[in-house]
């Protein structure tokens, strides 16, 4: 199964791509954000600064939010779910791809618990969180994450990852590790999780799962999830402002 079986039966309107980078989900036209306007030295594809937990759009104005490895760089997973519902209308689609921890250089570390992450929402936890580094530098598979280190320097280089990003904790500054761990069924239980919780004030349904996907790059999962809002939020959505908000940042502006 390939994004172009689905993305005409999921991703239609107006929607919007996180952290496309150089590998956009083909056959959409959304708005590009990103927390970068550049990474690894090449400019992304943002139109726009946003965050997965902070997007810049009005309440209820898009149909669709898409992502593709993303949501594990995330440090509150459940505080980027929620954000994703405000945004979409009702009946919204979320059409995440997650890498799966069975088949990435995560295939060592333990899934993380949905009850940790609603720790993490109930903490406001930020990306200058430090909670998981040595989990994510020495729980990772070496071999996979950088192929090139010959193994008798694999330890300095973990001991010097680590470093870097406890420095960078220490000073403020927000990291970009994979937090959390998943697998289908961690992460469609976090949905519920959420909807128990009452994190948002309507419904998120997972409506279609895909394990291997995409088929050319079979590396992650799809969940697909309808947002489900209470009539007061639909009709109060009608008489209030939609789209961009006038403080949007533009990235990469030409």
């Amino acid at each position: 199964m390939e994004h172009l079986e689905l993305v005409a039966r999921y991703l239609t309107g107006p929607g919007v791509e996180i952290g496309a980078f150089k590998t956009p989900i083909p056959g959409i036209k959304p708005i590009y954000v990103d927390r970068f306007a550049n990474y690894a030295n090449e400019p992304t594809l943002a139109d726009y600064y946003g965050d997965a937990s902070e997007l810049p759009f009005f309440d209820s104005s898009l149909q669709y939010v898409a992502s593709s490895h993303v949501l594990e760089h995330s440090a509150n997973p459940l505080g980027a779910l929620a954000e994703w519902y405000r945004v979409l209308a009702h009946l919204g689609i979320i059409y995440m791809v997650v890498p799966d921890r069975r088949k990435t250089f995560d295939h060592r570390r333990p899934l993380t618990a949905p009850a940790h992450m609603l720790e993490d929402y109930r903490r406001g936890t930020t990306q200058s969180d430090g909670t998981h580094i040595d989990d994510f530098v020495y729980g990772l598979d070496w071999r996979l994450f950088s192929p090139a280190t010959p193994p008798e320097l694999e330890q300095k280089e973990r001991d010097q990852y680590a470093a870097n990003y406890r420095g960078a904790v220490a000073a403020g500054h927000e990291i970009n590790i994979h937090f959390h761990v998943f697998e289908p069924p961690v992460l469609t239980g976090l949905i519920e999780l959420g909807n128990r919780e009452r994190i948002w004030a309507g419904r998120i349904e997972v409506v279609e799962v895909q394990e291997s996907f995409p088929s050319s790059n079979p590396l992650g999962f799809l969940v697909v999830a309808r947002v489900h809002k209470p009539l007061t939020t639909r009709l109060r959505a009608t008489f209030t402002r939609r789209g961009l908000r006038p403080d949007a940042r533009k990235l990469n502006a030409a």
